[in-house]
C-alpha cells in the first residue's frame, strides 16, 4: 500500500467514526422527543431505520445541522475510500 493510499484510506476511517457518532447524537436528540415507547434502539442500523432517525430527527428539528454534517461525512467517507482504491491500483 502506498503512503497515499494509507494517507486517504486514515481519511475514510475517520469520515466513518465521525458519522456514526453524529448519527448517535442525532438518535439520542430524538429519543429525547419521542414517548419511551417509541424511542429508537442505538444498535443495528438498516436503511429502513436510518429513514425513520432522518424523518424523526427533521420532524423535530427543522433547522437542525446534525444531519446536514453525517451526510456530509458518509459521502466524504466514500470519496477518500474511492480515492484509497485509486492509490493503490485497485482500479487499474
Amino acid at each position: 500500500m502506498t503512503l497515499a493510499g494509507v494517507f486517504f484510506l486514515s481519511l475514510a476511517v475517520s469520515c466513518g467514526v465521525i458519522s456514526g457518532f453524529l448519527t448517535y447524537q442525532e438518535i439520542g436528540e430524538v429519543n429525547r422527543k419521542l414517548p419511551n415507547g417509541d424511542q429508537i434502539p442505538y444498535l443495528l442500523m438498516y436503511p429502513g431505520k436510518m429513514r425513520r432517525i432522518k424523518a424523526e430527527y427533521k420532524r423535530y428539528y427543522p433547522e437542525g445541522r446534525v444531519e446536514f454534517w453525517r451526510m456530509a461525512f458518509q459521502v466524504g467517507g466514500g470519496v477518500f475510500l474511492a480515492l484509497t482504491a485509486i492509490a493503490c491500483g485497485f482500479l487499474k
